[in-house]
């Protein structure tokens, strides 16, 4: 995780919880914001492991006291799809089909009353896309914002 020199001095804390999720807190104004890095596991990797990630990024946003801010970026690796179908962390402007592990992202954001930014504006598809490979084309990576906050980003960008 890469923080801002102008940031550097209001870092009140850095903790990795392991390869795949680690969360830095900076003190902004009055406000304290956690920012959570995270690397799901991809598709292939078994029930076992995705459930021990979703459980420890649950686990640790829940632990967040409500009057600070949250984000939550990285490479989630689902497919949240281009609609919202019954989900509030879905903003309505996603890219391709949903699959199950993205699924768990909009469960998530849903348990947490966040909101997915990037299903937030209409894009581009190449500004939706953050994963190539061959001829496939996805959208894995995904940044979550308490709802309350989303006034906050103005736009987002890959």
């Amino acid at each position: 995780m890469i923080v801002s020199e102008r940031f550097r001095d209001a870092i009140a804390s850095v903790e990795r919880f392991d390869d795949r999720l680690m969360k830095i807190v900076v003190a902004v104004e009055e406000r304290r914001c956690h920012f959570f890095s995270a690397y799901a596991p991809q598709t292939g990797c078994s029930e076992q492991t995705k459930d021990e990630f979703w459980s420890l990024l649950d686990e640790k946003t829940a632990e967040v006291p409500s009057q600070d801010m949250i984000v939550v970026a990285g490479d989630l690796n689902g497919h949240v799809g281009a609609t919202k179908d019954g989900y509030s962390g879905h903003g309505g402007f996603g890219y391709g089909s949903r699959n199950a592990d993205g699924e768990r992202i909009l469960e998530y954001a849903d348990s947490h009353d966040l909101i997915i930014v990037n299903t937030k504006f209409r894009k581009r598809d190449s500004h939706l896309i953050s994963f190539y490979s061959g001829n496939n084309k996805t959208q894995i990576g995904y940044v979550l914002v308490r709802r309350r906050d989303q006034g906050l980003v103005t736009d987002r960008a890959v």
